[in-house]
């Protein structure tokens, strides 16, 4: 059994603490849509996906090719220990000051979803 979640979510250390909650929350629905979607069924594919909500993607000066980026995400996938390191930009979101939480969640179920793909597993809803 894990001692943590398989999928995290936390903040860039710029975030106030006043975050958590929302954080927390997300946490919790990511991987709920995970077990709904049946990731968890087989102990060998059991993806780690550690997500940071960040300002913006370019301020964190990604230097390496295995970066994958699109508008408000970029991921770093391991396919050989199912762990995944992601970035999504909420600075752009805060912006349009509507549906922030949605629009957030769409972008963890984006990256979710590619590297769920990747091992044949359910995309998320």
């Amino acid at each position: 059994m894990y001692n943590s979640l398989p999928i995290t979510v936390v903040a860039d250390q710029t975030f106030s603490s006043a975050l958590t909650p929302l954080i927390k929350k997300l946490e919790m629905w990511i991987n709920f849509q995970a077990l709904k979607a049946n990731w968890y069924e087989d102990e060998r594919i059991i993806l780690s996906i550690n997500f940071m909500l960040v300002k913006t993607i370019e301020e964190k000066q990604l230097t390496t090719e295995h970066w994958v980026v699109d508008t408000g995400i970029a991921y770093q996938h391991q396919g050989n220990n199912l762990n995944t390191q992601a970035l999504i930009a909420i600075a752009d979101l805060v912006k349009i000051n509507e549906g922030i939480e949605q629009a957030i969640k769409n972008r963890l179920i984006q990256v979710a979803n590619a590297i769920a793909k990747q091992h044949q597993l359910t995309p998320l809803a």
